[in-house]
């Protein structure tokens, strides 16, 4: 999805360092739960967000990413821990199975000590913010995963909640997602004490917004693209679903809700629940907001000079854009496949 961090050396550098902070810290540590992170971490991840962060405070000030020096290696990897220690207690939650093509550390190793290296994982994450000195960033920090445990908290109220609004949905991936996407850029901008945090953490918002609403078209059904981890069989609806919901009438909304409460869904009923998004317009309607986040984020960043950092984060909306508009290709292929 995201060829720009794995095609170019810079980029590559400062995810390396941040990937051995991560597994010197984890791997320094004496408890069980340090172990199963840092084996739960090998198993691979993008790492978008240490990324972002790192972009996002060379951006204002026009440096090369090579200048990243050790403080914002920690910072970036406190980020990725946090990120870490919500996958950990998703799984419980959703009673994930897999994560990355890998046994989930639940099914490994049971709920109870999932939970616990979640928690873990969060302590050491606020550990390495005060490692890194810019103690300035550390307030953010706090609030965002106060804001990310709201979203979790709101997601699960709405499990199987078939009158979920649009603005309740797009409240809940703000929190739960978007929020650390905005942690990541605004305190990349805060640790060079640039005026111009807010409007790096906006970029970082409609990103992040962005991303989930990718992420939840690739959820939705387990076809096209094969995913372990079917968001609609637990209960969570998108962006086009709720849209359909909202149209459909009588016997035709009863069935499709049927199916959603049923969970096991055969390919008969994925073509039903891909034909009701499409018949509705909330495949395309999700696509065009997810667009419309991705032109956002790129107008913020024509307020800075034309630099290294600058050009990187535009190749990463390049990227999402791109995939986006396959995901959209993906499900007209299977719609006219299942005609």
């Amino acid at each position: 999805m995201l060829h720009v961090l794995r095609k170019y050396e810079s980029v590559k550098g400062v995810i390396e360092r941040c990937n051995r902070t991560v597994l010197e810290t984890l791997e320094s540590g004496t408890l069980r739960e340090a172990k199963i992170a840092a084996e739960s971490f090998r198993n691979g991840g993008k790492r978008l967000r240490p990324a972002l962060m790192i972009l996002s405070s060379m951006v204002p000030g026009g440096k090369s990413i090579d200048e990243a020096d050790d403080k914002l290696i920690d910072l970036a990897a406190a980020v990725e821990l946090i990120h870490l220690a919500t996958l950990f207690h998703d799984d419980v939650i959703d009673e994930v199975d897999n994560r990355r093509t890998n046994l989930s550390a639940r099914i490994k190793y049971g709920n109870y000590v999932a939970v616990l290296a979640g928690d873990y994982v969060l302590a050491e994450a606020l550990l390495l913010v005060n490692r890194s000195g810019l103690t300035q960033t550390m307030p953010e920090f706090l609030r965002t995963i106060r804001v990310l445990v709201r979203g979790e908290s709101r997601e699960t109220t709405h499990k199987f909640d078939f009158d979920i609004s649009e603005a309740v949905y797009r409240e809940i991936i703000s929190e739960k997602s978007a929020s650390l996407f905005s942690l990541a850029c605004k305190v990349g901008a805060m640790s060079q004490n640039s005026e111009y945090v807010d409007v790096i953490g906006h970029f970082g918002w409609n990103l992040g917004m962005a991303f989930q609403m990718i992420d939840d078209l690739d959820d939705m059904i387990e076809l096209p693209n094969g995913t372990m981890d079917c968001d609609l069989k637990n209960g969570y609806l998108a962006l086009p679903m709720i849209r359909a919901l909202r149209t459909l009438e009588d016997g035709h909304r009863d069935n499709l809700v049927e199916i959603i409460r049923r969970g096991e869904f055969t390919p008969a009923d994925e073509q039903q629940i891909v034909a009701a998004c499409r018949d509705h317009g909330g495949i395309e309607y999700a696509h065009h907001e997810i667009l419309a986040h991705l032109n956002q984020a790129g107008h913020t960043l024509e307020r800075f000079d034309d630099t290294e950092s600058r050009g990187y984060l535009e190749m990463i909306i390049r990227d999402l854009k791109a995939y986006t508009d396959a995901q959209l290709t993906d499900f007209v292929k299977f719609d006219a496949a299942s005609a």
